[in-house]
């Protein structure tokens, strides 16, 4: 199976530990997050949860089709990830239109 560029991204964020995992450490922090990506098949409660959060670190936002999470940081129950690395972040993002595993959260129903 070929790797996307997200994927990859995301190995890279890994290794270099500028990841925070689940939905209560991303509510705890304060900033430094400049990406957060949730999995599809998250709570409604946990989805409010985490725009909120969104708000307060003024952060984009991806929604990740099921079990993407999981099988790209080889990981089981990955829900929710926040980028913690800027640059890293914005190559994320750069690469979503490309990508068919993610997209861009506006609000409202996606």
């Amino acid at each position: 199976m070929i790797k996307s560029k997200i994927e990859t991204y995301l190995g890279f964020c890994l290794r270099a530990g500028k990841l925070l995992f689940g939905i209560d450490n991303v509510e705890k922090t304060k900033r430094n997050a400049y990406l957060l990506i949730a999995d599809e098949t998250l709570s409604e409660n946990s989805f409010k949860t985490l725009v909120k959060a969104r708000e307060t670190l003024s952060c984009p936002l991806l929604v990740g089709k099921a079990g993407f999470l999981s099988e790209c940081l080889h990981r089981a129950g990955v829900k929710v990830i926040a980028v913690r690395d800027e640059s890293l972040a914005k190559a994320i993002l750069q690469n979503v239109q490309e990508s068919e595993q993610v997209k861009l959260y506006s609000g409202g129903n996606n």
